[in-house]
């Protein structure tokens, strides 16, 4: 990122802003407002969620004003996506597709006059032409796959948070971006990119990678549920969803194969090992069983609990003689395994650094490169009837593991980010993984469209 600030600096010297729109006021949507809006080089034209009323009580909460809003309410509803835009290899075609837009003249009289759109309609934002870059904050898999999709057609950056999508159909978005010359990207300051900050660093210098992965600073319990967690999340300020897909692994697992899919890292074993460890017993834990470790293999991604959150890591190691005397002089270890950590990751706060990078460079923070490595399977949360609708991520009836790919694959596992909606054919035990053929999903759902054209094109 060394350089962002100076670009930043000259932009705002020269009058210009990044033009930016952000779908999900949530807590991370919230910040990243109240962030873009005091650094001068950035602009937010539009937010989008799907509680308009709930969007317009925060934003007055942030200091908006009634006058400067212009608001959009239940704008054609999905046609756009389901009627207008057929998932067909020609979304990859620039040209082929045209979204249209009714109301471009008073979307670009209202952005004149200095007021911010607001709408309960995601797919408005990636009509706004002034719009450089989409900032998506949902956490919904679905409404990441629409924003995403709509965006990149219409040649916007498409900045995530939403790493639910990104899992189950990074590649193909990515692929979709490069086709019209516009940037999708996970955005810096998850683990995912803080993670990827110690790879690109010990990569580039030929370190042998031994593990990689982040700490976890929440309990673990895959029986955890939004009843069981209601008070919790109250305290801590977060959904009550996006905190039980916390405390029941799921969105560890999520964030670690956006990091393996995005290096080729895997995990060692299914659901990953999880240790409970300390920052100082990091290089013994995560070394091969022979040494007295954990792993089977070297180059794999894990979580740990323990005093290592909020921060990531990575442990590695070399064969070189002289490395390691000059290891051992630099570090005073004697080795075989080191570490590299990064004892924070500022979430939200660390997204304008991806919209920069995208605007100036035109370069991804981090996203998933030649199909997918890493896998997030659905499991049982409890046992599950015929007929019963599963909840999706965060919820009471699944949970998510991380699995390599082609493991799932041969296996036929449900993928977590599709299994929102779908319907039980039969029964399921508790703990069980859920296969595709026990379950029928939500075929006419956009993310599940888009994840059989990637299986087609990428996989």
């Amino acid at each position: 990122m060394l350089g962002i600030n100076e670009k930043l600096k000259t932009l705002e010297n020269q009058g210009g802003t990044i033009n930016i729109a952000i779908s999900g006021i949530g807590q991370m949507g919230s910040a990243i407002i109240c962030h873009l809006g005091n650094i001068k080089s950035f602009k937010i034209l539009a937010i989008a969620d799907r509680n308009i009323n709930n969007c317009l009580k925060k934003l007055k909460e942030l200091g908006y004003n009634e006058t400067d809003i212009y608001t959009i309410e239940k704008y054609n509803r999905n046609n756009l996506i389901n009627n207008k835009i057929e998932i067909s290899p020609d979304i990859l075609k620039p040209g082929t597709i045209n979204p249209g837009n009714t109301y471009k003249s008073d979307i670009s009289k209202a952005i004149s006059a200095g007021k911010t759109i607001v709408t309960n309609d995601l797919v408005v934002l990636p009509l706004i032409e002034e719009v450089d870059v989409i900032v998506d904050a949902t956490g919904n898999p679905e409404a990441g796959a629409q924003i995403a999709l709509l965006g990149l057609i219409n040649r916007k950056h498409v900045v995530t948070l939403n790493v639910e999508t990104d899992t189950v159909i990074g590649p193909l978005l990515k692929k979709i971006a490069d086709n019209f010359g516009v940037v999708y990207s996970v955005a810096a300051g998850d683990e995912p990119a803080a993670l990827k900050e110690l790879y690109d660093f010990a990569n580039a210098l030929n370190l042998e990678i031994v593990a990689a992965g982040k700490g976890k600073n929440n309990p673990l319990n895959h029986e955890a549920n939004p009843s069981t967690l209601e008070e919790y999340a109250k305290i801590k300020g977060a959904s009550v969803k996006m905190m039980t897909s916390f405390v029941d692994g799921t969105k560890s697992m999520i964030e670690m194969a956006c990091f393996s899919n995005s290096t080729g890292i895997i995990p060692d074993c299914r659901g990953m090992h999880a240790p409970r460890v300390d920052l100082k017993d990091l290089t013994n834990v995560f070394s091969l069983k022979k040494d007295g470790g954990i792993l089977d293999k070297k180059g794999v991604v894990d979580f740990v609990i323990g005093n290592v959150a909020p921060g990531v890591f990575l442990i590695y190691t070399t064969e070189q003689e002289v490395l390691k005397k000059e290891l051992k002089y630099l570090l005073s270890s004697d080795g075989p395994n080191y570490l590299l950590y990064r004892p924070f990751h500022l979430a939200s706060i660390e997204a304008p650094l991806s919209i920069a990078r995208a605007y100036f460079y035109n370069e991804p923070t981090i996203v998933a490169k030649n199909g997918l490595v890493s896998e997030i399977i659905t499991v049982a949360k409890k046992d599950l009837k015929r007929g019963e609708i599963l909840d999706g991520i965060g919820g009471y009836t699944a949970y998510g593991l991380i699995e390599i790919y082609n493991n799932a694959k041969k296996e036929n596992l449900l993928p977590i980010g599709l299994c929102e909606g779908a319907v039980v054919k039969k029964e399921i035990k508790k703990g069980e993984v859920i296969n595709c053929d026990a379950v029928e999903v939500n075929a006419d759902s956009v993310i599940y469209k888009l994840r059989k054209l990637q299986e087609i094109l990428i996989s």
